[in-house]
This record gives C-alpha cells, sequence and structure tokens, in this order.
C-alpha cells in the first residue's frame, strides 16, 4: 500500500485524477482545503491525499492494455462502481482463459510420445521429463510447468488464490502503517457542521456560531447546547426563541455572583489597567449616595506616578477622608482611627505576581485584619480568556473572595466574561460599563451577562430604530 497526493480546483476533479491514476479501489485519507491558491491564478484548491495497492493498479494497467485507445478512454469516465465491475470480469475471464490453457497443457503431456510430434499444432520440449508449454500468446499466462497426470487446473487455482490472500495479507498490514499517520480519517467529504465535534445537532449550527461569535469558547458553547438538546424535543429545536430561551435559562443557572458588601474593608487589586481606581471610585460613589454609608478611601499604590494625588482628588469630591498606606507600620495608626466608618475602600498597585517577591509585597500591604475583609480581583473586559485565567491563578496565592469586570462599553463581545466564571469558579461582583461616576457602575446579575452575550437589548434598539 502506497500513499499519494493530489491537488485540484475541485474536489471532483481530485477524485477524477485519482480514479484514472490510481484506479477504483483506491482509499481517501484525508482531504484538505490549501488557502495559498492554486497556480498562477490564485484560486483555492482542494489537497486530496489517497492510498493504493500496488497490485489493484497492476490489475488496472492490464485491463487498460487489452482495451483498445477508444474503449480505454470511455473505461476511465466510468464511474468507479462499473470500472470495478469491468476489470472483475476480465480478470475472470483471463483466470477462465488460463485454466483452459492449463488443462490442454496437461492432456497433451499425458498423451504418448508419439502423440507429440513435429505435427502437433502447439509445440513442446521435454526436459527432464517436465513438459514446458512454449505458446507465444502475449495474452496467455506465465510459464506454466506441470507433470504428466496431475491435476494441473487445481493446483493453478491454489496457487492464484495462495497469491490473492498473500497480496491481501501485505495490503492490509501496509494500510495500517499508513492509518497509524493520521490522526483523524473524515468519512466523507461534506464539512461537518459548526459545533459537530461537540455533539451539537446541526439544527442548533446557528446557536452555535452566536455563541461563539459573542466570544464563548467552542468548547463552552457546545456544552451549552448539548445541554440545551437534551431538554428540547425536535420541533422545538427549530423555534429559534426556544433555543434561545434554553441557552438563556442555561447561562443564569451557571452564572454565580455575589452582592455582599457587608464587609468593612474591601480591597482592590489587579493586573496593571485593569481599572481598579475607577471601580473603586464607582463603589465609593454608590455607598455614599444611594446607601449613605460613611466611608474612607486608602492607597497602597506607591509605584504609580501621580496615583494617590489622583485618589486624594476624588476622595476630596466626595468629601470623605483619605490616607495613604507606605508600610505595614503605618496600619497600626491607621486602624484605630476607623471604627466609626461603615466601609474602607483599598486601593493596590497594578501587579502581575509574576513572582513571589510580588506576592508578599502586596500581603505586606494588607490590613492587618482578618475578619470583616473582602478582596476584589478586578479585571478588564477586554483581555484574552487565557491572559484572565492565567491572571486569576496568580491571585489565588494572595486570595480573592469576587470579580469586577471593567471597560463593558469598550469590549465587542463579552463571553470571556462567562468563560472566565466557567473555567476558574470564581463568582462576579459588579460591571464598570462607561466614565461615568457612579451612573456607570452595576452590580452583576446573570440576566446581565445573558444580555451581553445574545445581546437581546442591543437587537431589540435596533429594531426598535429600524
Amino acid at each position: 500500500m502506497q500513499v499519494k497526493k493530489f491537488e485540484a480546483r475541485s474536489m471532483k476533479e481530485a477524485l477524477e485524477m485519482i480514479k484514472t491514476q490510481l484506479g477504483p479501489d483506491a482509499i481517501i485519507l484525508s482531504a484538505k482545503e490549501i488557502t495559498k491558491g492554486f497556480g498562477l491564478g490564485g484560486e483555492k484548491s482542494i489537497e486530496v491525499t489517497a492510498a493504493f495497492s500496488e497490485a489493484t493498479l497492476h490489475k488496472k494497467k492490464f485491463v487498460e492494455s487489452k482495451l483498445a485507445p477508444q474503449v480505454k478512454e470511455k473505461f476511465q469516465r466510468i464511474p468507479a462502481k462499473e470500472q470495478k465491475e469491468v476489470m472483475r470480469k476480465m480478470i475472470e475471464a483471463q483466470v477462465t482463459k488460463m485454466n483452459s490453457q492449463t488443462a490442454a497443457a496437461a492432456s497433451k503431456a499425458a498423451a504418448p510420445k508419439a502423440t507429440v510430434s513435429a505435427s502437433s499444432s502447439v509445440p513442446y520440449r521435454m526436459t527432464e521429463r517436465r513438459y514446458i508449454d512454449i505458446d507465444n500468446d502475449e495474452t496467455a499466462a506465465p510459464t506454466v510447468s506441470a507433470r504428466p497426470n496431475t491435476p494441473v487446473t487445481e493446483a493453478a487455482k491454489k496457487a492464484w488464490n495462495d497469491m490473492e490472500v498473500t497480496s491481501l495479507k501485505q495490503e492490509i498490514e501496509t494500510l495500517k502503517q499508513v492509518m497509524s499517520q493520521f490522526k483523524t480519517v473524515p468519512q466523507s467529504f461534506v464539512h461537518a457542521h459548526p459545533g459537530a465535534d461537540y455533539g451539537v445537532h446541526y439544527q442548533m449550527s446557528g446557536a452555535y456560531q452566536k455563541l461563539t461569535t459573542a466570544g464563548l469558547l467552542p468548547e463552552i458553547a457546545g456544552e451549552i447546547l448539548v445541554h440545551c438538546q437534551k431538554t428540547l424535543n425536535g420541533q422545538q429545536l427549530q423555534r429559534t426563541s426556544v433555543v434561545e430561551s434554553s441557552i438563556a435559562k442555561y447561562l443564569m443557572d451557571h452564572t454565580p455572583v455575589t452582592h455582599t458588601c457587608e464587609e468593612q474593608f474591601h480591597l482592590f487589586v489587579g493586573p496593571s489597567g485593569s481599572g481598579k481606581t475607577s471601580s473603586l471610585i464607582k463603589l465609593a460613589s454608590e455607598m455614599i449616595l444611594n446607601q449613605q454609608k460613611r466611608v474612607a478611601i486608602i492607597s497602597t499604590d506607591n509605584t504609580k506616578v501621580g496615583g494617590a494625588e489622583q485618589m486624594k482628588m476624588f476622595a476630596q469630591i466626595l468629601n470623605v477622608p483619605f490616607l495613604s498606606i507606605r508600610n505595614q507600620q503605618d496600619w497600626s495608626h491607621v486602624i484605630p482611627h476607623l471604627d466609626q466608618l461603615d466601609h474602607v475602600l483599598v486601593d493596590f498597585s497594578g501587579l502581575n505576581l509574576r513572582n513571589q517577591d510580588e506576592i508578599n509585597f502586596i500581603k505586606r500591604m494588607s490590613p492587618p485584619v482578618y475578619r470583616s475583609l473582602r478582596v476584589h480581583l478586578v479585571l478588564s473586559s477586554l483581555a484574552k480568556d487565557a491572559d484572565l485565567i492565567e491572571c486569576a491563578r496568580r491571585y489565588e496565592a494572595f486570595g480573592y473572595n469576587d470579580v469586577i469586570f471593567s471597560g463593558l462599553d469598550e469590549a465587542s463581545q463579552h463571553g470571556n466574561i462567562y468563560n472566565f466564571v466557567a473555567k476558574t469558579g470564581a463568582k462576579l461582583f459588579a460591571f464598570g460599563i462607561g466614565s461615568k461616576v457612579p451612573e456607570d457602575f452595576e452590580f452583576a446579575t446573570p440576566e446581565r451577562v445573558v444580555d451581553l452575550i445574545l445581546k437581546i437589548t442591543q437587537s431589540r434598539s435596533q429594531e426598535a430604530t429600524a
């Protein structure tokens, strides 16, 4: 068994090439589309890898050698199934011819020596009591020898069968080796519908594309739709509104959120540029203006230029106390004066926690209290899935209770929010959706996550505008 690659403009043209050159029994191992372009015109092409047997190829060449040029051309154009039938009949006819010639040779060899003379129509030569047919017909079988009174026809059949079995075993072993080199072998040339690799029904392929377009990871989108398929019947799968309702219910049931704000200390941590300062100011404004809480703001950011001054300016606007912590010892002077406050919001430096020194630094700058403390991990909705999950893994060493996603108005896809909670199990606390204070701050809800992914509000606004 050998392997050969073909490149053509279309799958039909590639199959014709394989059938013409390798025969109807060629096995298709793989097919892929090449985007680099075919030829000088730059058209797309199809590359097909096929495996073929040398024995089968020899049979095809033998059959074609017996055909006239016009008949040979017609033979190459007929379907593969008909080609196989023609080859089978011609080979059977050839085997029958071989057997008849062998039988004739055996009968002549068994006759008296006087019968074998110069007047015989078929010449024979006796050598060491073996009679060899030297008929010069090119279509006859290879040279066959037999002893007198031996059943040559049966022996020829047995030899032919043994040869076929041996050839078949060799083909099977070679095919196993070839197949082991391919990770996947397509069963057909029809491209699978979107989501088929994850068990998504073809009727749900539109919903699968919508979820992946919204930013959900393929495996997570597949998991959601497979669950929905189990709860819906065939007619319901055809209704888009019913499918989206099932998706929305699944998302709401599997989106953990928390609205706990009872703790006195609220720590805001996260990588640089994630929006910690703006999220802190928005939560402080929410507590002061809407909940009438007594709030103080503390900054431990000693690395960002102008960070403390910016925070102090916001504190003056809100008319709340502001403190700047330089080291761990400062907390001992500050904490006794915070008993009369409802909440203390602490801003930390933007660190990626790439090493143990950064982890130790952020722990040293934390308030020395172990009760009534909540840590908010602030992340940007513009970040990639891999970066968000890696950041969460690093901050596990410090410990966080929930997550705030900022910059929702800047992101076009929000599937990474659900990807994050699905991969980490973290609870959502709040969203930052703009630059206004405190209007562009809202506590996280499962309904809001569904709206961001399925774009329900956006679709209704577009329909109303239209």
